[in-house]
């Protein structure tokens, strides 16, 4: 059930996975009573679908950030944020690289991360013609790895982030191994939460 008619790119729309992702998340936290003064990002937004969804979810949170890579996508979260309309909200878009998460201006600085990134690492299928469905699909502007790592820099001690992964065992490949192994020394643990549609939903828990 979409919640709003959101505008986004003739050449790439989001899926049903970030819709439902959001509400299992809102589910998560409905019972919480610090939403008001909660620090949310929505990384790889796109067109800020799954933030958006969440503050419709959770009506007391106020303020989300919103990183995006691909600057195509800024027009479409200005229309978004209109078709919201409330003034409440504070959603910050910014226009970066996540690679910028993993710097010291960044440490610690969301209680909450979430995030559908692309599911496919370079070489793990054709790419597109299109440069910005390519990107949208595989991780071409950075790594997965240093994907991991800013979501483990940038979020606060007692702090979860959520982010969804295909299973890429048929690619022969998985990835939530190589998180566990990734993150093997950090202050977190990580578990698989449950699917949804086929995608796993992954919960990093920074400890205290």
């Amino acid at each position: 059930m979409f919640t709003y008619h959101y505008a986004q790119p003739d050449d790439y729309h989001f899926s049903l996975d970030s819709i439902q992702f959001a509400e299992l998340v809102a589910k998560n936290l409905q019972t919480r009573t610090d939403l008001k003064s909660m620090r949310i990002l929505d990384l790889c937004a796109g067109c800020g679908v799954i933030g958006i969804e969440l503050s419709w979810h959770l009506r007391d949170i106020r303020k989300i950030h919103f990183i995006e890579v691909q600057d195509i996508y800024t027009p479409y979260f200005q229309k978004n944020i209109a078709i919201v309309n409330r003034p409440e909200l504070q959603l910050h878009w910014h226009l970066l690289n996540y690679d910028e998460l993993l710097k010291k201006e960044w440490e610690n600085k969301f209680d909450l991360i979430v995030s559908n990134p692309p599911y496919f690492q370079s070489g793990q299928g054709i790419l597109s013609p299109s440069s910005f469905k390519s990107r949208c699909r595989f991780y071409l502007d950075s790594t997965f790895e240093n994907f991991i790592l800013a979501i483990v820099n940038s979020l606060a001690p007692g702090g979860q982030a959520y982010f969804l992964q295909r299973p890429l065992q048929l690619h022969g490949h998985d990835l939530f191994a190589n998180v566990q192994q990734l993150l093997h020394k950090e202050n977190v643990s990580i578990k698989k939460v449950t699917q949804i549609r086929g995608t796993d939903v992954i919960l990093v828990d920074k400890l205290k």
